[in-house]
């Protein structure tokens, strides 16, 4: 096995189809997928990779795509292709659209496509890495079980855009738009090293959801949600109570979901306040379970880009003894990347140092799917993950 990444510059579209064509003239990659701009011609970017006969999945990422490999160190990549050469592996891509069937069935859908075109209909996968709506992630991840069970990790991320407008977009072979859900089965030739998690630590503050309704938080301890949250957070949103985006406010100060896990400590799972409604409810970009305990958590700049180092670290850590890291995807929040601002780009040079000639790759997105310690694949918010491919 192989990987290989490229860095595309678009200053003039009219040269994408080109540029993309002319990286898989001599070598043809098992698989390729990309992150973008959330600005970028898209439908240039399918009709470049529909001439080479790869399975491929390109999604948009806030603010441009990450990319840290020997010639290039990113945040804000055009387009950044990431490519697995792996002639005795099988790699499948698979999409649906969610408007078409419930979340669940279209999750189900695009999975089985993929399968299909894995050429491995009946054979549970490696690893499943996704691009997600954002939006119904926690039933999309039911329809994947539904096909394959729980004990396949999930890996990806929800596309993301620039301005939290919904100008999203993914591409396969097959669909392109905001509404699509695609997917990755992989069946390498090499194991793989996994890691999912957060950079942030728990407070001393615990609420009880007392009213909740999917992703709408109404009520904590008996009081309308976003009042007690501003209090809790020193008047944090005090200008948002009566209804407004929070997003960038309260990317510092989350809400964190206590898992056990079986060596006895807990670890947290993150839920994002997303805005604020008139009666007093936050929207989240998780789902929120009515009687659960939730905590809240504190993260830094420091933390959050430390963060990175780390999860790749553990990821290589889980791979089988004398295998070496030849590429990591990584996926990294994008509210994560708007806290810590123009740090990303020190955190990137980091990694490209202590990682040398280690290709790294991945989106800013506005959801993050996993599995978590304690075994299951899970929808989360500001969490970082990555997935090593080894040689």
């Amino acid at each position: 096995m192989q990987i290989e990444t490229f860095e595309i510059q678009c200053a003039n579209p009219a040269h994408i189809k080109e540029d993309i064509a002319a990286l898989f003239e001599k070598k043809l990659p098992s698989l390729v997928i990309g992150y973008a701009n959330a600005c970028l011609p898209f439908q240039d970017v399918q009709h470049a990779l529909k001439r080479a006969s790869t399975p491929f999945l390109v999604s948009s990422s806030c603010l441009g795509s990450l990319l840290c490999d020997s010639k290039t160190v990113s945040a804000k990549c055009d387009l950044a292709l990431f490519c697995v050469f792996d002639d005795a592996g099988a790699y499948g891509v698979g999409s649906a659209n969610i408007d078409e069937n419930s979340a669940f069935k279209a999750g189900a859908n695009a999975l089985q496509q993929a399968l299909v075109n894995a050429g491995r209909p009946y054979e549970s996968p490696a690893l499943i890495w996704c691009a997600l709506p954002p939006g119904n992630e926690e039933r999309i991840l039911e329809g994947f079980a539904s096909v394959v069970g729980d004990q396949v990790p999930i890996f990806g991320g929800s596309m993301a855009d620039n301005t939290v407008e919904g100008n999203w977009t993914t591409l396969t072979r097959e669909a392109l738009g905001a509404k699509t859900i695609a997917v990755v089965v992989m069946y390498p030739t090499s194991p793989l090293g996994l890691s999912y998690s957060s950079g942030y630590k728990p407070t001393d503050t615990v609420f009880r959801v007392s009213k909740a309704c999917g992703r709408q938080l109404s009520e904590l301890d008996g009081s309308p949600a976003s009042h007690i949250y501003n209090q809790a957070t020193n008047r944090l949103i005090e200008q948002q109570l009566q209804g407004g985006q929070i997003l960038t406010l309260t990317s510092s100060v989350p809400l964190g979901r206590p898992v056990a896990l079986e060596n006895g400590a807990t670890s947290y799972l993150l839920c994002h306040p997303d805005s604020t409604e008139a009666n007093g409810a936050l929207n989240m970009f998780s789902e929120v379970e009515e009687n659960e305990d939730l905590v809240l958590m504190e993260g830094s700049i420091s933390s959050l880009t430390s963060r990175a180092e780390r999860v790749i670290n553990n990821a290589i850590m889980l791979l089988p003894e004398n295998r070496q890291p030849i590429g990591v995807l990584m996926i990294y929040c994008a509210g994560c990347r708007l806290m810590v601002g123009d740090e990303i780009d020190n955190m990137l040079c980091s990694l490209q140092e202590k990682f040398a000639s280690l290709p790294i790759c991945g989106p800013f997105t506005f959801g993050e799917q996993g599995r978590f310690l304690d075994g299951k694949n899970r929808h989360g918010n500001l969490m970082i993950s990555a997935v090593v491919f080894s040689q």
